[in-house]
């Protein structure tokens, strides 16, 4: 289906309502069109929104009671934030317990994204979580990152706070701030976040995608953690290549969830990062795997 003459999406800032992000119009039969759009750097797409944004297409297809229990996508090319995105949704199967679908994004007839995602109509069995032994400190605790005034020499710093800026329906706590300005060997990053105006909504579906969404957030540059600080934003080119998400709880955003992250390993140019969101009582809600593209300055 055709973007050419359509109409740009609303753009949502400051203290827009973050539900307005996941909601679509039908425009035929499984094919929609996103209504708002994020602006990111150079008014690129953000890839969470589009991942979100597909999982709610695909969602809107599926058998009554069933939800996304696992997806995975692949970023193409980077998407424009000026234009609307239309989501073409293959229903792949619909089994006894399971949906499965693919859905594909596009602006101007071009792919910008693929996703598969299958959906499960839940059901009794064993459960287990393994406890976390690493105490963390309650978001209230921990100082906003966008209220620290930096040096005029760190720039990595700098970079980082226009960054969460970036997302003004994000509230973000970051962990462990002392290793936004020196490498941490661990290659892990922890932060509290949440999306107030999520409160707007009941539906658990409208909160997992809105878990799809914010589960792309600042997660590619964990792979760069335990690398000289030199070699941090902004001087090293970062694409994310693909985003699976397991979803094993649903949960409300509109409460903070923890986001612990870290990258077993980086080479080829590439790095993997993984991720785990945790409600505020320690329960898991989702298991996140990503692998960026990874172009550092070499030469600094």
């Amino acid at each position: 289906m055709g973007q050419d003459g359509a109409i740009a999406p609303q753009e949502i800032a400051g203290e827009g309502d973050a539900t307005q992000l996941v909601k679509l119009t039908s425009t035929s039969k499984d094919c929609f069109t996103n209504l708002y759009s994020e602006s990111f750097r150079n008014n690129h797409l953000f890839g969470g929104q589009v991942v979100a944004q597909a999982l709610a297409a695909a969602a809107t297809t599926t058998v009554e009671g069933r939800h996304c229990h696992s997806m995975h996508a692949y970023f193409l090319r980077a998407g424009s934030a000026s234009a609307s995105v239309s989501f073409e949704v293959d229903r792949t199967r619909d089994g006894g317990r399971f949906s499965t679908r693919r859905v594909v994004a596009l602006q101007n007839d071009v792919p910008i994204l693929h996703l598969e995602c299958s959906f499960h109509l839940g059901e009794r069995g064993l459960e287990h979580q393994v406890p976390s032994s690493v105490p963390v400190p309650e978001p209230e605790t921990i100082p906003d990152i966008t209220a620290l005034d930096p040096d005029k020499d760190q720039a990595a710093l700098w970079g980082i706070i226009q960054n969460v800026q970036t997302f003004p329906l994000l509230d973000i706590r970051i962990v462990d701030q002392e290793f936004l300005l020196q490498p941490n060997p661990d290659a892990n990053r922890r932060l509290w976040i949440r999306v107030p105006s999520a409160v707007n909504s009941d539906d658990p579906a409208v909160h997992q995608q809105l878990v799809a969404y914010i589960s792309d957030f600042m997660l590619a540059g964990v792979a760069l953690l335990p690398h000289p600080v030199k070699y941090r934003w902004p001087r090293t080119f970062m694409a994310s290549l693909d985003h699976a998400i397991w979803f094993h709880r649903s949960c409300r955003v509109d409460d903070w969830l923890l986001y612990d992250c870290d990258s077993p390993s980086t080479g080829d140019g590439r790095g993997i990062v993984r991720g785990q969101i945790k409600d505020r009582t320690g329960r898991l809600i989702a298991t996140v795997m990503q692998e960026a593209l990874l172009r550092p300055d070499l030469t600094l």
